[in-house]
């Protein structure tokens, strides 16, 4: 290990997440700065010590990702611990509260994302992000003084920037201040005990002593492993008479890394500040210094007009000019992005770059002039909107179909969604039409925050209670800029050969899932209500068997009291350590429960409390009121492979072959006089695979209809068809698909449970016989790497830098994905065609209603089931010629449960 002083990695590095530990620094500021005071005499010198240090920290580090956690009111997990804990501090002074509220709308201002979660203190935050910035392969800064961080620092990946001080801590400065390396400064706490906080620690041990011990032993474990050896009585007689007290400060002092906290490192990509709330809070304070810092922002290239319409006739006068122009961009303007409950407040309409329109709707507040209604576009608009051949454009233009559908208003002859055409030139990067504005465009758009500045102690103002006249600019720039982007983005799109991809299936698409997204599913709440009671009564009997294993009452949804249970009292094999503890993840809990029957307990436990909260409790309450239908909300441009997602309910999560899934699925109803009717590809992806392959073996199985993992085995194990058994069926299926998501040796012996040499041995003879696979994938490798990116069968594209990093893990992970891509893309992509090609209605009376992963469902009148059949499964398996047949399995009920 390296003894040079560690250094702050370069100012603006890409790969550096600052992760600030708010309520510490605001806490030392308040003790470390004079008394100081605002104009109005509110006190500020808290505030103006944090200020200075995110102020050094923005204007200096130039973060590429950023992130404040603070501490949540309330009572804490080490609460539940010890009682003790913390219990001797003082409240905090009434001035110390004011100024804790200030930084934080000091640090919105910056927008800087704020992280905090109740019953976890700051620095357990800090440590999931670490964890996951890691995993990631970021490396970590942690702004704070705090010694128990400095159990996170890791080599040169995780550092702590005493920022005030200006004072870095690698793993060097750790064990010169501590006399141990960070990973031991858990356990050195632990020992030493801390007043502040209540950590009781062992009397007599202090850092000298306890540095020597955990030098000697190791750890904490290891020293009451072998207290005997402890040299000194005294030192000896007192860890012996304060162990509970030690192994219970060692607990306390732990940080949890692996928390369940939900946090997207994306969200952590710092794009600057607020600067005009900036201003004015640093003008409310009188921090003039941080005032002349604060420049204002640069005044956008763009020159545009708007205008605001209220009249029938004005409104007349754009759709002449709109006629004229040949194209019109569009937007609607909502309360939320909720489009079947949104109130409409606008809509933004354009056909000139730089010049656009903003028609009020719905702006409800004291002194709203007259305002057009939906009946008026419907009347004035709407025959231009129903014209195929006036191309309109738009950014997430499914958006405005829906709440036009809605209000019955049709959108026909759609030519270009920025959204989706950013969303095709980079999968994985941000198309938010602000976002687009700035990087394309060189303009700033106006933030709600901006157009209804946060006033403190009042509730933001929505958009329907902003006067027009600020309004104004802010709405029609959506319909301006999408316009711009429209120019800006076709001609990329037709260079990098996507347009193709964005007119035939996309875009489409689009007005499909607008339609579903309108017509929405019927579930039965009478069943869900069933099926809740159901699973809380397997709940509680599986807490009872719980109880009965181990003897005692455990909270089963605590890692803290599974990882004690596991380990400390069943004596368990701890199969892989945290920053924080010992692991109890699923795949944890596997391992285990071949040794002992608590973690199978704990999995079925974890599996029905989160389908029963995810699903059974949630989906009553996203009923619509006025339809009695969850309408769920798809997404075409999040996932970077191509599959369609949905939110509200997220339904790809809904398990498939369980009976829990099952249960779930048949609360899906069709309404009287109608049933279900399910369509799933069959086995699309290895399809997809003998395609792109040409393997004469593979295609061959499925040429002929054989079972393509029974075809497998034969080849493999060396059998006849009549030799294959269930258990070498088994095994060839997870190659089968193994070798779809590029699954290596390790990964294959640890689903089968057998060695790494018999894994290998598997892989190298499945390639043996299936060569043409392994020289596609060879060949898809090979071109991976020359263009650093991936394409599917139907051109989609997915960029791949990270082939060419020099951190291994991230590199791994994009070969995997230059392996997969291609087929997961392409059966994604054959997915969506198949959802444009089918009729619609695909009968008379028939509706599609749900997509999840292969498969299509449809509400279909129950007189007309067997041609509704007949029809899709036609559509489907002739959606686009591959060199083997796809099948289309067909299946109706009253449920979704009973269609398959």
């Amino acid at each position: 290990m390296s003894t040079r002083p560690t250094a702050l990695p370069p100012a603006g590095a890409p790969d550096v997440l600052y992760l600030v530990d708010l309520s510490g620094y605001v806490f030392r500021a308040y003790h470390a700065i004079s008394p100081l005071s605002s104009p109005s005499g509110e006190p500020t010198h808290a505030t103006y010590g944090t200020v200075a240090m995110l102020t050094k920290l923005v204007d200096e580090r130039k973060p590429a990702y950023l992130g404040v956690a603070m501490d949540s009111p309330g009572k804490t997990f080490r609460d539940e611990l010890d009682p003790r804990y913390k219990a001797h501090r003082p409240p905090p002074p009434p001035d110390l509260g004011v100024q804790m509220s200030r930084c934080r709308e000091i640090v919105e201002a910056y927008r800087i994302p704020i992280f905090i979660q109740e019953g976890l203190e700051a620095d357990d935050l800090v440590a999931v992000a670490v964890a996951r910035a890691k995993e990631r392969g970021l490396r970590v800064v942690i702004a704070s003084s705090d010694k128990d961080l400095m159990q996170l620092v890791d080599g040169e990946q995780v550092m702590l920037w005493d920022a005030m001080r200006d004072k870095v801590y690698g793993h060097p400065e750790v064990v010169a201040k501590f006399g141990v390396p960070p990973e031991q400064v858990r356990d050195l706490l632990a020992l030493v005990g801390d007043t502040s906080d209540n950590v009781p620690g062992v009397p007599g041990v202090g850092l000298k002593t306890a540095a020597e011990l955990l030098a000697q032993f190791g750890s904490l474990s290891a020293i009451y492993e072998r207290i005997g050896e402890v040299k000194k009585p005294r030192i000896r007689e007192s860890l012996q008479q304060n162990e509970a007290d030690a192994r219970l400060s060692q607990k306390l002092v732990t940080l949890d890394g692996g928390a369940p906290v939900s946090l997207d490192l994306e969200t952590l990509r710092y794009g600057g500040a607020d600067t005009g709330r900036l201003r004015e809070l640093f003008t409310e304070l009188g921090f003039s210094r941080f005032l002349k810092a604060v420049r204002a922002p640069e005044p956008t290239a763009r020159a545009a007009t708007y205008r605001v319409l209220t009249t029938r006739e004005e409104l007349e006068g754009f759709a002449r000019s709109a006629r004229a122009a040949g194209r019109l961009a569009l937007d609607v303007l909502a309360t939320s992005r909720e489009p079947m409950s949104a109130h409409v407040c606008g809509v933004a309409l354009a056909c000139e770059p730089g010049q656009a329109v903003y028609v009020p709707l719905g702006h409800r507040y004291l002194g709203a002039p007259a305002q057009l209604s939906m009946s008026d576009i419907d009347a004035v608009m709407g025959p231009l909107l129903a014209d195929p051949e006036l191309p309109k454009v738009g950014h997430d233009v499914k958006f405005c179909e829906v709440i036009l559908l809605r209000h019955r208003i049709g959108l026909v002859g759609v030519s270009f969604d920025t959204m989706l055409a950013s969303y095709l030139l980079d999968p994985e990067g941000k198309n938010q039409l602000h976002e687009l504005a700035e990087r394309e465009l060189g303009a700033k758009m106006q933030t709600l925050d901006e157009v209804a500045p946060k006033r403190r102690g009042q509730a933001q103002r929505a958009l329907d209670e902003i006067e027009l006249g600020e309004a104004s600019s802010y709405g029609a720039a959506f319909a301006d800029v999408a316009l711009s982007l429209t120019d800006r983005l076709r001609p990329r799109l037709r260079a990098e050969k996507l347009e193709d991809l964005l007119v035939q299936i996309e875009l489409p698409l689009s007005a499909v899932l607008a339609e579903m997204e309108l017509t929405g599913v019927l579930v039965d709440p009478q069943a869900l209500a069933q099926l809740g009671a159901q699973m809380t009564t397997e709940l509680a009997a599986l807490e009872q068997k719980a109880r009965e294993i181990v003897g005692h009452d455990i909270n089963l949804a605590s890692p803290k009291q599974l990882e004690a249970v596991l380990f400390d009292e069943l004596k368990l094999r701890s199969q892989r350590k945290t920053k924080t503890g010992r692991s109890t993840d699923a795949d944890v809990l596997e391992a285990l429960s071949e040794e002992h029957p608590f973690p199978g307990v704990v999995l079925e436990h974890r599996a029905i409390a989160k389908l029963k909260g995810t699903y059974v409790d949630a989906l009553p309450r996203l009923v619509h009121p006025g339809t009695g239908r969850i309408h769920t909300r798809w997404g075409q441009a999040v996932a970077a492979t191509g599959r369609l997602s949905s939110q509200d309910p997220n339904l790809q999560n809904i398990p498939i072959r369980t009976e829990l899934g099952r249960m779930i699925r048949r609360a899906f109803v069709a309404p009287p006089g109608s049933v279900i009717v399910s369509a799933d590809y069959s086995q699309i992806e290895l399809r997809v695979l003998a395609h792109l392959s040409k393997d004469p073996v593979l295609v061959d199985a499925f040429r002929t209809g054989q079972d393509v993992h029974v075809r497998t085995a034969m080849e493999i194990f060396g059998v006849d068809q009549a030799g294959v058994t269930a258990e070498m069926r088994r095994r060839s299926k997870t190659i089968n698909f193994g070798v779809i998501y590029g699954m290596g040796e390790s990964a294959l012996a640890k689903r089968l449970d057998i060695s790494r040499a018999e894994a290998a041995r598997f892989i190298d003879a499945y390639f043996a016989r299936y060569r043409g696979v392994h020289e596609f994938m060879e060949g898809t490798m090979a071109e991976a790497k020359r263009s650093e990116s991936v394409r599917t069968l139907l051109g989609r594209r997915r960029l791949l830098p990270d082939l060419r990093s020099s951190d291994r893990m991230r590199r791994a992970q994009a070969e995997r994905i230059a392996q997969n891509t291609p087929i997961q893309g392409t059966a994604a992509d054959l997915l969506k065609l198949a959802m444009v090609r089918v009729p619609r209605p695909v009968v008379p009376g028939a509706r599609m209603v749900l997509t999840v992963h292969d498969e299509l469902a449809f509400e279909v009148p129950a007189e007309a089931v067997d041609e509704a059949k007949a029809k899709v499964r036609e559509a489907m398996e002739s959606v686009f010629p591959l060199d083997v047949p796809l099948v289309v399995d067909v299946g109706h009920g009253p449920t979704w449960a009973d269609a398959h």
